[in-house]
Parts: structure tokens; C-alpha cells; sequence
């Protein structure tokens, strides 16, 4: 099986919502939270601005699906794994919220490396008891089971007489060889009308983002495991999952970078001002006893 990535062309997003939109009917979520741009236990994903004032660049929101998933470890039921197509899924069967408070609190939220995932609730109409919802890369068609089941109708863009392309990459694949999870595209990436989101091998967006977001030297990108966001127009602040765990700094943050002064003044002297830092507390650690007055025996 192979690894594979969503990658957010941020420049390209139009805030249509279509992504959002798509994952609540794929996956029967309840209509709990309407009009609130929160990442809850019935959304797994939400697009929003990463400034205050809705200036943008609008972000995905949703869970990285981490390498090594710190939430899978805490599970006390085994119910989050790691699957071999990267995608950090959740066994419904096997999870029951009920039973594994700690002291008021979910282990793998608790974990989450990113903030925010997993969230427990009710969230879908497939389930009549609490569940850890998250996105799951769609791996799961029926919300119930753990079996990858193939879209009947893959998108066109993907489909040729000698297997399946890389939407990146441009390279036809031969049918003895044919990649399936390419064929599995999640439903956020087959609905984005402005083509924002790509679903590839992580192999080819890595790939596609070193040839094409180097920007001014500078790495145009932020990513890992199974989520990549990238712009060639701002300096983007890793989201985190959950985008009201950050509405604070990272906000003020991405303004902050992506200014033309930070280009040319307030990155620099950042920069310089962290060395001097390091400088300073170097020489405090070397200096000897005797000059803070004390007298060597």
C-alpha cells in the first residue's frame, strides 16, 4: 500500500466551503454547529482564515494524520491506527468515549500533537452512541467498517486506458502497477471547484512542492505526515487542527510574516536579535565566580 498526502494549494482556495460541505454528507454529519467556523464533533474539517478579519490566506483545519500519532498510542482501546496509506484512522466498533475519561479528559485528545483531535460526540447520523470523530482520509466509505472501498466513479482528471496519473506529477502509471489509493480520492479533494487540494502519493507532493515553493530561497510550505499546505504569496503558520486553538497567536503571527516590512526589517532583525541572544546567555554561562562579587577562595 502507499503512502499518500493532501496537499493545500492555499493561493488557489476561494472559501467556498465545497470541502466542508462534501465531508458532512460523505460521512452523514449532523447539523449542530451551523454558521460556526469550528473544527467540532460534527465537522472534521473547517476552512478558515489564518488572519484576523477573514484577510486570509484561508487554511484547511483538520487532523495532520502525524507519522507516529501519539493519539493511537494513548487509545486505550485500540480504536485509532495507523494505516498504511498514512491516513490515522478510527476503528468505531472499537471506541466508546463513555469508558476512557481521565479525570474529565480524552487520552488521545489530550495527545493531540496539533490541538484539537480527536473530538468526541455523537457527530454522525451512522452512529447512535459517542464516537472520536476525525478525518480519516475517507479510508472509510460507510463510517462503519475499516475496509478502503473504491469510488464506483473516479475523477476523470485521474483516469486513463493505461491506469491511473498522478495529478502531480503528470506520469501515467501502467495497469501492472497501478497505484489504488489513487483511485480513492478523499471527498474534500474530488468537490474543490478551484482545484485547491490534490490527492497524490506523499512521495509526488513532496516532490512537487521542492520544485515548485522554493520561494525567494525560502521554503513556501508547511507539512507533514499526510497534510502539506503551501503559497507563494504569504509565509504560512503551521495550523493546527482545531482552528480556534490558535485564533491568538498564529493569526498575528502569519500577519506578521507575511507583511512586506517582515521581508524586509522585522524577519532580519528577529533573526539577529536571536543571536545575540544566544551570544549573551553563552557569555553569562562562561563568565567566572569572581565577577558577580563573590570572592574565590
Amino acid at each position: 500500500m502507499t503512502v499518500m498526502a493532501i496537499l493545500q494549494e492555499v493561493d488557489k482556495c476561494i472559501r467556498c466551503n465545497g470541502c466542508v460541505i462534501a465531508c458532512k454528507r460523505e460521512w452523514k454529519m449532523k447539523q449542530e454547529t451551523i454558521g460556526v467556523m469550528k473544527v467540532a464533533y460534527d465537522q472534521r474539517l473547517a476552512i478558515k482564515s489564518q488572519k484576523r478579519v477573514d484577510m486570509g490566506p484561508f487554511i484547511r483545519y483538520s487532523c495532520w494524520h502525524c507519522p507516529d500519532p501519539p493519539c493511537a498510542k494513548r487509545c486505550p482501546f485500540k480504536a485509532i491506527v495507523k494505516k498504511p496509506n498514512g491516513a490515522v484512522d478510527v476503528n468505531f466498533a472499537l471506541c466508546d468515549p463513555s469508558k476512557c475519561q481521565i479525570n474529565g479528559q480524552y487520552p488521545c485528545v489530550v495527545d493531540c500533537q496539533r490541538g484539537g483531535y480527536p473530538k468526541p460526540g455523537l457527530g454522525s447520523d451512522s452512529f447512535t452512541t459517542p464516537k472520536m470523530q476525525k478525518c480519516t482520509l475517507c479510508s472509510d466509505r460507510a463510517g462503519v467498517t475499516n475496509t478502503a472501498v473504491p469510488f464506483q466513479n473516479p475523477p476523470t482528471s485521474q483516469h486513463y486506458s493505461n491506469g491511473y496519473k498522478s495529478t502531480l506529477t503528470g506520469a501515467g502509471v501502467d495497469t501492472t502497477t497501478v497505484i489504488p489509493e489513487l483511485q480513492h480520492a478523499p471527498m474534500c479533494v474530488m468537490t474543490c471547484p478551484a482545484k485547491a487540494m490534490v490527492w497524490d502519493t506523499q512521495a509526488n507532493v513532496v516532490a512537487y512542492l521542492r520544485a515548485n515553493y522554493i520561494v525567494g530561497g525560502q521554503q513556501g510550505w508547511v507539512g507533514n505526515g499526510a497534510m502539506y499546505w503551501a503559497s507563494k504569496k504569504v509565509l504560512l503558520a503551521p495550523p493546527k487542527a482545531d482552528p480556534f486553538v490558535e485564533d491568538h497567536l498564529a493569526p498575528a503571527a502569519s500577519g506578521l510574516f507575511s507583511s512586506p516590512i517582515a521581508k524586509a526589517a522585522i524577519v532580519p532583525t528577529i533573526l539577529v536579535g536571536g543571536l545575540m541572544a544566544l551570544s549573551a546567555r553563552r557569555a553569562e554561562n562562561e563568565r567566572p565566580a569572581t565577577m558577580d562579587g563573590e570572592v574565590s577562595a
